[in-house]
């Protein structure tokens, strides 16, 4: 069997890029303008937390694309359910603002001096399974998993981190990213409810383990990572981290709290009300 390339021979990972051009009038009348990001640069970002920032900003770049190949897919999805016209509207609203959100983190590693790399492999793998589903069914996973569960969580980080930060370049960019989210607002948890009418009560306990299967990645991660927090620990304090929040960057046990606090106060909740949470599932610590 032959052995396999060497490190040396492989491409290196492809990067998010503007084409320029015709395409670059249409991209910022669509968009808005670019984000000022000041002085930010590796001179501006003290030694020991540099390669932290570029590390978290060049994950969010590869996060943010597969969020817009996950809304591009979402469309498709609530297209070929059917689905009334100005649901579309909203979920070519949703792809747009993915762009914006990656372009943003994009400009933050450009500015570190660091690549701005694509997720490798580039292709969305999703599951056989999965693709195999009715588009209503398709449009439904897709609401829970992405838009209620995971943009939710990833909301109250980035609004913990905005309402510490004090550094402009990256407030701006958190900032712009929160005013993307409240422009579409409670759109993920109204498409879920309306979406959920669409099939019959004796299918609510498939959703609900889909939005348990959700859930269990940051479960998994907040439990593991609080195991040896004591309870003094665990606070959430608007002073605290003030330094990583200027840079935005937070800590895995702030991460980790702001995960339970989003379940029990909001997240959760509203699964309730739903019906995708029963009564008695348990929304972590900080929901006691």
């Amino acid at each position: 069997m032959q052995d396999g390339p060497d490190a040396a021979d492989l491409p290196p990972p492809r990067q998010l890029t503007l084409a320029g051009g015709p395409f670059e009038s249409w991209h910022r009348a669509r968009l808005g303008p670019a984000v000022d990001l000041g002085d930010l640069g590796p001179a501006v970002v003290p030694p020991l937390l540099l390669p932290e920032m570029r590390a978290a900003w060049q994950a969010r770049v590869r996060s943010e694309f597969r969020s817009i190949q996950i809304m591009t897919r979402f469309l498709t999805e609530v297209t070929g359910a059917g689905d009334p016209l100005d649901v579309y509207t909203a979920a070519v609203e949703l792809v747009a603002d993915e762009i914006r959100h990656a372009e943003l983190c994009a400009a933050v590693c450009r500015r570190l001096e660091v690549a701005a790399p694509l997720p490798e492999p580039l292709p969305l793998p999703d599951a056989a399974g999965f693709l195999a589903l009715p588009y209503p069914e398709r449009a439904l996973s897709t609401a829970i998993t992405m838009l209620v569960v995971n943009e939710s969580i990833s909301t109250a980080i980035i609004r913990d981190l905005l309402a510490r930060c004090d550094y402009q370049p990256v407030q701006r960019v958190l900032q712009a990213t929160v005013e993307d989210e409240d422009t579409h607002g409670n759109f993920g948890w109204d498409y879920v409810g309306a979406s959920l009418a669409r099939f019959d009560h004796q299918s609510r306990s498939y959703w609900r383990r889909l939005t348990l299967q959700a859930l269990e990645p940051h479960r998994t991660f907040a439990a593991r990572t609080l195991s040896g927090v004591s309870a003094a620990e665990r606070s959430l304090g608007a002073g605290e981290e003030l330094e990583l929040a200027r840079y935005g960057l937070l800590s895995p046990r702030r991460q980790a709290l702001l995960f339970e606090r989003t379940l029990a106060l909001e997240i959760g909740p509203r699964l309730r009300e739903l019906d995708l949470l029963s009564p008695d599932d348990p929304v972590g610590p900080a929901g006691k």
